[in-house]
């Protein structure tokens, strides 16, 4: 398979490119990339980066942002900095990739616990994520050429917070469990679902 990671050079996208590329033919972008560079909040960059790619068979996002701070403290302007980025650049990479893609491939986006579990600091980062599940669930039946539309939402990775300390209430998880799930996503045939781990 021909697999674009987007995200290749953070925690989960990196696992996720080392892991597949063993099998497979995988290209990893990022925004500082010298050979693979892109930025999600920008549609034309999005283009650009599929204009210089053969066909794939798959996309996986796992880049996007949004503030993670008290909710009294947030803006408006904050808010549309996690709609822009995490939420609207992930809507984006959906509706140019799809014209990029081989039938049947699949695109797989990434969200995370914050959707069902917020806590505090998460109120901007909980509204991106659960509009994202939305919008997968509302958009998959509606992809063209057999194209299947998932996300991932993870939990807090193991290693990432201090040992035994809870998450959104919940432990963390082991970065292999998560690549297992991004590759059930993958590789399956279900579309439209939202692929939690936590």
């Amino acid at each position: 398979m021909k697999i674009l990671i987007i995200g290749a050079s953070g925690l989960i996208g990196g696992a996720i490119y080392n892991s597949l590329k063993t099998e497979h033919e995988v290209f990893g972008a990022y925004r500082s990339s010298s050979e693979y560079p892109v930025n999600t909040v920008n549609a034309a960059s999005i283009r650009l980066l599929f204009e210089r790619l053969p066909k794939l068979d798959a996309v996986i996002n796992a880049a996007g942002a949004a503030p993670f701070k008290p909710f009294e403290t947030l803006s408006e302007d904050d808010y549309y900095e996690g709609i822009k980025d995490k939420l609207m650049g992930q809507v984006n990479l959906v509706h140019i990739a799809k014209d990029y893609l081989n039938p049947g491939a699949s695109i797989t986006l990434t969200t995370g616990i914050l959707a069902d579990y917020p806590e505090a600091g998460s109120t901007a980062l909980a509204l991106v994520n659960g509009a994202l599940h939305s919008f997968v669930m509302a958009a998959a039946p509606f992809m063209n050429n057999g194209i299947r539309l998932n996300v991932v939402a993870p939990g807090a990775i193991e290693n990432t917070i201090t040992e035994n300390e809870l998450f959104a209430g919940h432990v963390a998880v082991a970065m292999n469990a998560v690549i297992d799930v991004y590759k059930e996503a993958l590789s399956g045939s279900k579309t439209g679902e939202v692929f939690k781990i936590y």
